[in-house]
């Protein structure tokens, strides 16, 4: 009887832990997912703005609009369209300014207080790129040459490039500018915060910077750093050119991320993949983490997730019928 009531425990304990296991599994699948969705579209929409930013500065140089005088200029998502504002600062020593610092009393010439309250009023927006349905091509763009106060969204996001500029500045020793980059800041609202991705620019085309990269988050409301964090603890060049073997069924780069890097492709990364699309001749880009390895379709900008495991066994697999080839053609 005693042996009888053993077994049932044994087997109700089983049972308990065959449906613990299969929740466990199933929740963190889904979690798995959820988390690379996300990356996904974020990277999706890092890539639009960046790019907007991109054919705006040159359609700027290509219609010879004047750049003395240019403060900066950024692009934002507004509904359907994908923004790029130019701006300047007026000259504190300008008629300009004083038109708009002081008021006259009715006719007699004399100037009442100053009522500019910030310096966020000294910036005037000169030029206005627009691309409908986020589409954004030279063809598709629709340029607003009349200057205009900026909205107070343009405000806040001009403040907080301002803030993370300030930022990479104030500490060089933890934003890393390396040899032949730039870093460039790109601001997206967050809803009651707001996203700073620093990344590294290259002029080269013969390379594809991945890393180099940092993400800085704001509270909108009250201006506060909240959180910074370096996206990989260097700089990878990858070669444009596929250094494989012309017959592999698919042509694909990789880099590994250590250390405090994320387990999933960054934001970044995707975005910087499609940006230097048009300039490479491989096909797919492979992050490796411990756990995880991200799989990332430049073509159809598919995004697939495995166990790292997994993935270790298709290359060897691969390494195995490379060298079975090899040495049958020897033969």
């Amino acid at each position: 009887m005693k042996q009888m009531i053993n077994k049932k425990w044994i087997f109700a304990f089983l049972l308990f832990t065959f449906h613990f296991s299969l929740f466990t599994s199933v929740y963190a699948q889904r979690r798995l997912e959820k988390e690379k969705n996300e990356v996904l579209v974020e990277g999706l929409a890092l890539y639009t703005i960046i790019l907007a930013n991109w054919t705006s500065n040159d359609l700027y140089y290509e219609n010879e609009f004047p750049t003395n005088g240019v403060s900066g200029y950024l692009s934002y998502k507004d509904k359907d369209t994908v923004k790029t504002i130019f701006w300047r600062e007026m000259d504190t020593a300008s008629a300009e300014y004083k038109a708009k610092t002081f008021r006259q009393v009715a006719d007699t010439g004399i100037l009442s207080t100053p009522h500019l309250n910030s310096i966020s009023d000294l910036r005037v927006i000169i030029k206005t790129f627009n691309y409908a349905k986020m589409n954004v091509s030279k063809k598709n763009v629709k340029i607003n040459e009349d200057e205009r106060e900026p909205t107070n969204y343009e405000k806040v996001l001009m403040d907080f490039r301002k803030s993370a500029y300030e930022e990479i500045k104030k500490d060089t020793a933890f934003y890393k500018e390396y040899q032949g980059t730039s870093l460039k800041a790109v601001a997206m609202d967050a809803g009651k915060k707001v996203k700073v991705y620093i990344y590294s620019s290259s002029t080269s085309d013969n390379f594809v910077p991945l890393g180099g990269d940092y993400l800085i988050l704001y509270e909108k409301k009250e201006n506060n750093l909240l959180e910074r964090h370096m996206l990989h603890d260097r700089i990878i060049m990858i070669s444009a050119h596929y250094n494989g073997k012309a017959s592999d069924p698919t042509k694909a780069t990789y880099h590994n991320h250590k250390g405090d890097s994320p387990e999933l492709i960054t934001p970044t990364d995707i975005a910087t993949l499609l940006l230097y699309k048009s300039t490479i001749n491989w096909d797919e880009h492979r992050v490796v983490s411990e756990k995880y390895t991200s799989i990332f379709t430049l073509i159809d900008r598919k995004l697939q997730i495995i166990p790292t495991k997994e993935y270790n066994h298709l290359i060897d697999k691969k390494a195995a019928q490379d060298k079975e080839e090899q040495n049958s053609n020897f033969h």
